[in-house]
């Protein structure tokens, strides 16, 4: 199962997650004047929840499934494109890309390019902030929604950084298998690929806290990256 399966359940198994935690960390950066872009939007209830701030927000995403989601909440523009090969005619004063969207990228290369990517649709002074995973060790958890169950399985090795979860759905007794693979990226990983393309890599904060600084011991981080 991908995530052109997945994305009828993800808003299931999320339904959790404090998005507006988030969305209140956020807009610590954000004007109602600002151009914003989601990158890695999914099914669009960050972008959605920052809209109803009064702010201009469009989306994008290389999943059509999620967009279709994400096109019943948000108003403005969605993009069907990969994070690797953006190809937008505008620039924006805020890109944010939340819930480790970039760890989906495979190396420092891959990195490099995004960021690229990134700067090539942001405004001079512009900032990027991205939310990284940032696990600690192996696990697995199980969880169930009426005759739903997702079972995960991940396998970190330190010395890789390298990620690899299993996770298992079981609907109406049926199994359906899924991977991924997530790369780790250190902060001073990000802070040097973020010099190489020109961009400053400005604060660092931990689980979406204005008030808690991230360290490479938390389990996810938030950067606030700006353009020069």
């Amino acid at each position: 199962m991908e995530y052109q399966e997945f994305a009828k359940y993800y808003d299931i198994f999320y339904q959790k997650k404090d998005y507006q935690k988030e969305v209140d960390f956020l807009m610590n950066f954000i004007s109602t004047e600002d151009d914003v872009i989601d990158i890695g939007c999914g099914t669009g209830i960050h972008a959605s929840l920052i809209e109803k701030k009064k702010v201009n927000i469009e989306g994008l995403d290389l999943n059509k499934e999620m967009l279709d989601i994400a096109k019943t909440r948000i108003k403005s523009n969605l993009y069907l494109q990969n994070i690797l090969n953006i190809n937008i005619d505008k620039k924006y004063d805020v890109i944010i890309s939340m819930f480790a969207v970039i760890n989906h990228l495979k190396n420092i290369e891959e990195l490099e390019k995004c960021f690229l990517n990134l700067k090539s649709i942001l405004k001079n002074n512009g900032l990027i902030i991205i939310d990284l995973h940032n696990p600690q060790k192996s696990g697995k958890k199980m969880d169930s929604y009426n005759n739903l169950t997702r079972i995960m399985e991940w396998d970190y090795n330190p010395e890789s950084k390298i990620e690899k979860s299993k996770i298992t759905f079981i609907k109406d007794n049926k199994k359906y298998n899924d991977s991924h693979t997530f790369r780790i990226f250190t902060i001073d990983e990000i802070e040097k690929v973020a010099e190489k393309t020109n961009l400053k890599l400005e604060k660092i904060y931990e689980n979406y806290d204005i008030n808690k600084i991230g360290t490479a011991n938390s389990k996810n981080i938030q950067f606030i990256i700006r353009n020069l």
